[in-house]
């Protein structure tokens, strides 16, 4: 159906349930798109702490577990824990830099302490988040938005064409091209079910063409086992001052991300505001998904807003087909060999699924701020927020002077364009 508000062609309301037949496939959509990221954080761990691969294959298997069991949250909305909205939540890669700088001076126990004092943290400012309404208004959303967007288009752009190891490689480019062809065209399709289905039948392309050019390895799948449970409390935690507060920065940072994607969903499906009640759960259920997620060894855990590109592109809003989601992310991390064979998925093919889901988060902000009065006021803080936010996440150097913490809060781009746009907002006054 066409959604009046948006002109958006919803396949998939929020309460809808497609047959299983349907519901899986559209699931697994959600999943190979935050597959690669969702590994990411415990993959350079465990690089940067030299583990052995029985313990890096042990914090994968922890991170799918806890985006598994933080989905459900989200989801749920209990007792305003959780948005109920069809969020799809991960490990944060938004955590890299912080985490191995606290795991290489205090180990793995020192980041998990940190972590679980943070997620609670964020639970509080979640809790206030409806005092903070004044802060959070359309037009800082839809800046917000519109520079997650922005900012996540090199990295799709960067894995087409081959990732940092083999950039511009002919063949990477190619496959990348395909993918994103592919996605193309079956989301103009008049076949609801390949519409929808658009992006998994292109990653499915995309590992096909891989296949053919041989460059899929599969011996991460024959070295990993059959079947393990993520166990809790591995590591003995530390609660180390400085981790902490490098910790608390990064959480006002990704609930800062996390009203975004919510705003990005709520208007790019239902051509509406997100609710306090919406945002606020939210919030609390990120922050209280990571204190979980410490006591399973795993890492912060966020919304990812590539799968809100996944169900903007897709027209898939079904809280449902998020669910089934939650339940195969679980599954997965009870038997490592499956979640092995969507781990090698070749960078080039995540990168040209990347691109359509990444552009589709800024198309959002921009629907966001199409509803604001453009008037010189407006167009003022759209315009300086999104140059200090996107220049310096362009230009990362020119902080190199400042503390390594400064440095990563005002190089992800949402949080200086966010901070930059509530000062403004507050301080110059409404035209008459």
């Amino acid at each position: 159906m066409k959604n009046k508000k948006t002109e958006m062609d919803i396949i998939y309301g929020i309460d809808d349930k497609p047959e299983l037949s349907k519901g899986i496939p559209l699931a697994f959509q959600h999943i190979l798109a935050m597959f690669a990221a969702n590994i990411t954080v415990p993959l350079l761990l465990s690089a940067l702490l030299d583990l052995p691969p029985s313990e890096t294959a042990f914090l994968i298997q922890c991170a799918l577990f806890m985006a598994g069991v933080a989905t459900f949250i989200q989801i749920m909305k209990y007792k305003g824990i959780g948005s109920g909205l069809p969020i799809v939540m991960g490990t944060s890669n938004a955590f890299i830099p912080t985490v191995l700088a606290i795991a290489k001076d205090f180990g793995i126990g020192g980041v998990l302490g940190a972590s679980f004092i943070g997620g609670l943290f964020e639970v509080f400012l979640g809790k206030n988040l409806l005092r903070l309404k004044k802060i959070f208004t359309p037009l800082v959303s839809g800046i917000v938005v519109l520079t997650i967007g922005i900012t996540l288009i090199p990295v799709g752009i960067r894995q087409a064409a081959g990732g940092n190891t083999d950039m511009g490689n002919l063949t990477s480019l190619f496959i990348s091209t395909v993918v994103l062809v592919t996605i193309i065209l079956f989301n103009q399709s008049n076949n609801k079910f390949l519409k929808s289905s658009s992006i998994l039948i292109g990653l499915i392309v995309g590992y096909i063409i891989s296949a053919l050019f041989k460059i899929i390895d599969i011996t991460p799948v024959l070295e990993s086992s059959w079947f393990s449970f993520p166990k809790p409390f591995k590591y003995k935690w530390s609660f180390e001052p400085t981790a902490i507060i490098a910790m608390l920065f990064m959480y006002v940072a990704t609930a800062i991300e996390t009203i975004g994607d919510i705003s990005a969903l709520t208007i790019g499906a239902e051509g509406r505001e997100a609710t306090d009640e919406e945002m606020s759960g939210g919030v609390i259920a990120d922050g209280l998904g990571s204190s979980i997620s410490a006591l399973f060894n795993g890492f912060p855990n966020t919304s990812y807003t590539q799968n809100i590109g996944v169900v903007n592109l897709t027209g898939v809003f079904s809280r449902y087909v998020v669910k089934i989601g939650a339940i195969i992310l679980i599954i997965l991390s009870l038997f490592p060999k499956v979640g092995a064979l969507i781990a090698i998925m070749p960078e080039p093919v995540l990168g040209g699924a990347s691109i359509a889901m990444f552009s589709m988060v800024a198309v959002s902000g921009l629907s966001l701020l199409r509803n604001i009065k453009l008037n010189n006021r407006n167009m003022l803080i759209i315009a300086v927020s999104l140059g200090i936010g996107i220049g310096l996440n362009l230009v990362p150097e020119a902080t190199q002077q400042l503390p390594r913490n400064l440095q990563l809060f005002l190089t992800s781009g949402v949080v200086p364009a966010a901070l930059v746009s509530i000062i403004l907002n507050l301080c110059i006054p409404e035209n008459e």
